[in-house]
């Protein structure tokens, strides 16, 4: 059985919902809106994931018992759903700026879209779905998965890492989760405030090599091009050759090197 959990918040996690292990807590979620049987805010969030999902249809892989997995339900109230992109900058800054308070010693940088590294290694990555009525946007399932006591170890060729593998030490996962889901009700809240001061260009700001010149694989090629950041769509803009393009995920790949 697993800890309670009573965080400090005023939508996100009000409604907390625990099974020690689900299919996918994203595909849960998005049945349990289905059938009109969850709250705004409510978060499910489970011990072990049997299929679950990231970005463009990958397998998120996650020891039992030691990581945390979760997904927020929320029903839109404000007008965030005319630009769904501005829901991933506020979740993926919260938990960059969360890793960052946490972990003040080690570099926090965005993958883009929305992983989260440190160290250039992948410690925590956000999957957002979103449900449509029509042409309305009825709800968005934001899928969380943080790497926390599962050991990957820290040799160089290891692409991801923890915050044992960082710490040398195993660490209280509940005490973090209550403190993430604390975090990110504070970054909701204030989006539906329309406070989004700072939050673009703290996004932008947080990209790895963000006005670099770094290495992307576009159509099976390697290109050396610089991060400008994201256009109000997500689109990722980099100058190369002084041009300046906008990609959509999975139309290019940024190359990291551990």
């Amino acid at each position: 059985m697993t800890a309670k959990i009573k965080p400090n918040t005023q939508i996100i996690g009000q409604n907390l919902v625990y099974f020690a292990r689900l299919d996918s807590t994203n595909h849960l979620a998005m049945e349990m809106h289905k059938n009109q049987i969850i709250e705004n805010g409510t978060i499910i969030y489970t011990d072990e994931q049997t299929h679950g999902r990231g970005q463009q249809q990958k397998v998120w892989e996650s020891a039992p018992y030691e990581n945390l997995l979760f997904s927020i339900l929320l029903k839109p109230v404000t007008n965030y759903s005319a630009n769904p992109f501005t829901l991933n900058k506020c979740i993926t800054m919260a938990l960059c700026n969360f890793l960052k308070e946490q972990l003040p010693s080690a570099k926090v940088n965005i993958k883009w879209p929305n992983d989260l590294m440190v160290n250039n290694k992948k410690i925590a990555g956000v999957l957002i779905e979103n449900i449509f009525s029509g042409q309305q946007l009825s709800a968005s399932v934001v899928g969380v998965g943080m790497n926390i006591n599962q050991q990957f170890g820290n040799h160089s060729n290891l692409t991801a890492t923890s915050f044992a593998d960082i710490k040398n030490e195993t660490v209280d996962r509940w005490m973090l989760f209550q403190q993430l889901i604390e975090k990110i009700d504070a970054y909701y809240l204030n989006m539906l405030d329309g406070d989004l001061s700072g939050i673009e260009n703290e996004f932008n700001e947080s990209l790895i090599g963000y006005h670099e010149t770094v290495a992307f694989e576009i159509d099976n090629q390697v290109v050396y091009a610089q991060i400008e950041g994201c256009d109000a769509d997500g689109r990722l803009m980099i100058s190369h050759s002084n041009v300046l393009k906008a990609y959509q995920h999975g139309g290019i790949k940024q190359l990291i090197k551990a």
